[in-house]
């Protein structure tokens, strides 16, 4: 039996993970949060081992983007620092490490989908920590996954559709921007490509290194908006009737975002043969699935 050991098991990917790994047929466990704050290489070591897995996958991440640009020490322990204790501890235990990173690795000024080798140079302080953490397993743990995704959602966590829901439910005026794009990725398809990379993995193929994944269809943070709109007017939840449109220079953040951060996820079909999934169909999922919560 395949047994996987995941970090930051109650984040949006890490909990979609563990469920579908469950109903796979695969077996899970998860680190308490104290063996990986400590920074303790030797008990975290000592820890995995315990464990006996056939993979560790990192999704525990410091991925509040603003806040992150203002506790950039805070936001560098728990992505680079965390990251390195991990490839290091996998090294030494001849353990493959998957690793979750973000579009935001990339500088927004390429007018074309990002591939794996496009040059980084990110343009905040959560993308310079996960760059940094890119780098750390790179150079310590060979056998490693590392998978790029941005704009995940789901139904829980502090996420771009459950804010925007919040929104629409108490605000006549609702504003989004619409001068960024990228891709919407919904956080139980990520746990779906993984599942399918160790899979594969376990037959023995040897494609370490990195790869993109997203939902399918570019759109902007209005377009996002105005798609949560119409899945939320299915349920008669909302006040507004649209989406304003604003854009960055009006709607100023405490961290900047790339303008264009599109994944290009043809390594992924080309090298595993996983196709990317319309990220509409799972935004209807998490909005039924939040008014159902709320019954």
């Amino acid at each position: 039996m395949i047994k996987l050991l995941v970090t930051g098991a109650s984040s949006q990917v890490g909990s979609a993970l563990c469920a579908r790994a469950l109903t796979q047929g695969m077996s899970v466990v998860w680190f308490d949060d104290d063996i990986l704050n400590s920074l303790d290489a030797s008990v975290i070591e000592t820890a995995i081992s315990k464990h006996q897995p056939s993979y560790v996958i990192n999704t525990a991440s410091y991925s509040v983007v603003d806040k992150a640009q203002t506790n950039p020490q805070d936001c560098y322990r728990d992505n680079h620092d965390v990251a390195q204790v991990l490839a290091q501890a996998c090294h030494a235990l001849s353990l493959p490490l998957l690793h979750l990173s973000t579009d935001y690795v990339f500088s927004g000024e390429q007018q074309q989908p990002y591939k794996e080798e496009a040059e980084t140079n990110p343009v905040n302080h959560f993308g310079s920590a996960k760059l940094a953490a890119e780098n750390v397993i790179r150079d310590q743990c060979a056998a490693h996954i590392i998978l790029r995704v941005g704009w995940i959602f789901s139904a829980q966590g502090n996420n771009f559709v459950l804010r925007t829901l919040r929104q629409l439910q108490h605000q006549k005026h609702v504003k989004a921007v619409a001068d960024q794009y990228g891709c919407p990725t919904y956080a139980n398809d990520v746990a779906r490509v993984l599942i399918a990379i160790i899979k594969q993995l376990s037959c023995g193929i040897d494609v370490w290194g990195t790869y993109h994944y997203s939902g399918a269809e570019i759109a902007t943070w209005k377009g996002f908006a105005e798609a949560i709109l119409a899945a939320a007017k299915t349920h008669g939840a909302t006040q507004a009737d649209v989406i304003e449109s604003v854009s960055s220079e009006e709607w100023p953040t405490t961290a900047p975002r790339p303008a264009y951060s599109v994944l290009d996820c043809s390594k992924l079909l080309a090298t595993f043969g996983i196709r990317q999934r319309p990220w509409r169909s799972g935004l209807v999922k998490v909005i039924a699935q939040v008014f159902k919560q709320s019954e």
